[in-house]
């Protein structure tokens, strides 16, 4: 199934695309870009800073994330992700993060334009959990 992806990379480049094989415990999967055409490209887990699935690629540039969990569920686990680059996002984990080289967060504005992100784990600075 066609997944409608961002990709960060660690280096602060950013691709746009379409993905079918992603999977978190690969060392690699590729982006088809979004423009149509062209060659996949092979990203590597570990270069990756974020993996963002997306409603669309324009996104709303003027939109700024609630930091609150208003629209979040009292069962869910909430949590604040800082990267090294200093970017926060706030939302709510799966019940189990694992030790693997990531984690899924879903946004906890409703309006965001993220659907669910992958996170590398290598690339947080800090992850804080929130009551």
């Amino acid at each position: 199934m066609e997944q409608k992806i961002v990709v960060h990379m660690k280096g602060g480049s950013i691709h746009k695309g379409i993905t079918q094989d992603f999977q978190p415990e690969m060392e690699s999967f590729h982006v088809l870009p979004a423009e149509g055409g062209g060659v996949p490209m092979r990203v590597r887990v570990d270069e990756m800073k974020a993996l963002f699935w997306v409603r669309d690629y324009m996104g709303n540039r003027h939109f700024v994330a609630r930091r609150d969990f208003a629209d979040v569920e009292q069962a869910d686990r909430r949590a604040v992700v800082t990267f090294e680059d200093g970017e926060e996002i706030w939302g709510t984990l799966d019940r189990e993060t694992g030790d693997g080289a990531g984690f899924y967060l879903f946004p906890a504005d409703k309006g965001d334009n993220n659907v669910r992100i992958f996170v590398n784990r290598s690339a947080l600075k800090d992850l804080r959990f929130v009551e």
